[in-house]
């Protein structure tokens, strides 16, 4: 039993409380399905996040059992409205997460979660991620994560609300079917008449805004669960069979398009609904929502060998067919202009085949990388965890953010000769400068990244019971990801130009004083050999950090 009376809830807003809801009595009996309908603002959302355990009520009590609800209880999942499945794992890893979370060993989470999985049709998809399903299909998978946990209440926060009519109405079937089966006290939000009526023993109307009340409440049947019963079998005496748990209940199956109609023509159904809609009839919400419809789940999980080998080739096939361009426009150029200074490709091409094959070029392109890595190894860890930091915690980002701001536009250039000062003329005074470079862009990404992670995935998490740590792990590091490869990608960019400049400073190698020395010996292929293989040697850094993007954040794709 679930029970609130005279509960409110306020949200902060600079310092200012703006009641959502307030003065909320209720009982969502044990066992039961209870349906909230209201407009848009009244508050239904953030009820739901209070009876989680996520948000502190303001004002009165929410109860479990005679118990108050404070902070996140085992006993409670949520399923909200975007599902709150994490997009880097799996269908089986999302469905395992409260399982894994709670520490449980491999081989028991796929002693549980199988089962659930065949359930709800979901066994053939279990190695696809999210990406890759059908909006219903992302509905089953966080009902059999609400299921894997065991828990004795769900709240579903419009869970149907984005799927077409004919999988809203399939979904529909398949939560009356789970919750006959397992018996769990239901509490769902919904836009939506009919299907309040259709799904629900219980149903609330909710209605004004800052705050939002309740304004009224229908109960089709006396008995949780009794109402299907009776419309689909009116000839048996309810008192058979009071439970949804029993064994004769009856479950939605083959027949279920003659059991739907059958409940829309009962008159107890038009009845609800029809109340429902006079105390909805002041315009609070719409009754007829068309939502969007859906792609089908893929069949099965691809092979990843059949599918990464042809995007490499395909991806080679670009870049040989960018640098065949970039080959032609360059003859042409030196075609018409015929100066020294601009060779035609071959004498420079000739002259990078020698330096490679004989170890000179090799020297010095060893050189470059082990100045890129060791900047990369500096400030690279550091920028990104307090660009992290400070994009989730205000406080840190308020001290932090200025700072950056105040430096990072400065030509790094200009902090050579200091460093120089400092660290002296060898390696030390290159690495920093370049580390200067990456660690201000890293910062800055890591920062808006953090930032921009739904607030829907930290909370599911947080709703399975676990605290910052797991959200760090689970969401803020994955969810991440994609936007650090491409702050490497700037960053490095960046890096490699600076790295040239501070090679032509008391340098005896790397790719920048090898071309400013064939520079200044006027051999001009030589000095074309030595930035075809500065290119060559970006390239090699953008083709590996595509590369590790490609399986890291392979849950981003979609085809």
């Amino acid at each position: 039993m679930v029970k609130l009376e005279g509960l409110g809830f306020s949200h902060k807003i600079h310092g200012k409380a703006l009641p959502a809801f307030s003065g909320l009595d209720a009982e969502f009996p044990t066992g039961s399905i209870s349906a909230i309908v209201g407009p848009s603002g009244c508050g239904k959302t953030s009820l739901l996040r209070v009876l989680a355990g996520l948000a502190p009520p303001s004002e009165g009590l929410a109860t479990i059992d005679g118990t108050a609800i404070q902070g996140v209880n085992p006993k409670v999942s949520i399923i909200f409205q975007d599902f709150g499945l994490l997009p880097w794992k799996t269908v089986r890893a999302n469905v395992e997460l409260p399982l894994r979370l709670q520490g449980m060993a491999a081989s028991g989470r796929k002693t549980r979660v199988d089962p659930i999985l065949e359930e709800l049709g979901l066994a053939p998809f279990s190695s696809l991620f999210p990406a890759r399903l059908s909006g219903g299909m992302r509905q089953r998978v966080a009902v059999a994560r609400a299921l894997a946990s065991r828990s004795e209440i769900l709240l579903m926060d419009e869970p149907f609300s984005s799927l077409d009519a004919m999988t809203r109405e399939s979904l529909q079937d398949t939560l009356l079917e789970v919750h006959a089966r397992h018996r769990s006290t239901v509490v769902i939000v919904t836009h939506s008449i009919e299907e309040a009526a259709y799904l629900a023993d219980r149903i609330y109307v909710m209605g004004g805004r800052n705050p939002g009340r309740f304004t009224g409440m229908l109960e089709p049947c006396a008995e949780p669960g009794t109402r299907r019963r009776e419309i689909l079998f009116p000839e048996e005496p309810v008192q058979k069979i009071r439970s949804p748990g029993d064994p004769g209940f009856p479950l939605p199956g083959a027949d279920e398009d003659r059991n739907r109609k059958r409940f829309r023509d009962d008159t107890r159904f038009r009845e609800t609904t029809l109340a429902l809609r006079r105390m909805l009839e002041e315009g609070y919400i719409s009754t007829s929502r068309t939502p969007p419809g859906e792609n089908p789940a893929l069949p099965g999980a691809p092979s990843r060998r059949k599918t990464r080998l042809p995007r490499f080739f395909d991806r080679f096939l670009r870049i040989a067919f960018a640098a065949i361009v970039l080959g032609l426009m360059w003859a042409g150029a030196a075609q018409a202009v015929r100066k020294p200074f601009l060779p035609p490709p071959g004498p420079a091409l000739e002259r990078l085949v020698q330096g490679l094959s004989s170890g000179s070029l090799l020297l010095h392109l060893g050189a470059s990388t082990r100045r890129i890595f060791f900047s990369l190894l500096a400030a690279g860890p550091a920028a990104w965890a307090l660009g992290l930091l400070s994009g989730r915690v205000k406080a840190v980002g308020s001290v932090v953010s200025p700072f950056i701001y105040l430096l990072h536009p400065l030509p790094k250039v200009a902090f050579l000769p200091i460093l120089m000062l400092f660290l002296g003329l060898g390696d030390g005074s290159k690495v920093a400068l370049m580390g200067l470079v990456i660690f201000g862009q890293l910062f800055v990404g890591g920062r808006d990244a953090a930032n921009a992670i739904q607030a829907p995935l930290v909370d599911s998490v947080l709703s399975l019971g676990k605290g910052r740590r797991a959200v760090l792990r689970h969401v803020i590091l994955p969810g991440t990801l994609p936007e650090l490869f491409s702050s490497l990608r700037v960053s490095l960019g960046t890096a490699i130009a600076v790295l040239f400049l501070s090679e032509t400073f008391a340098s005896m190698d790397g790719l920048g004083w090898y071309i400013m020395d064939a520079w200044s010996r006027v051999d001009y292929p030589d000095m074309y050999a030595a930035i075809v293989a500065l290119s060559l040697f970006g390239l090699t850094l953008y083709v590996v950090i595509d590369l590790i993007e490609a399986v890291v954040c392979r849950w981003r794709e979609t085809d």
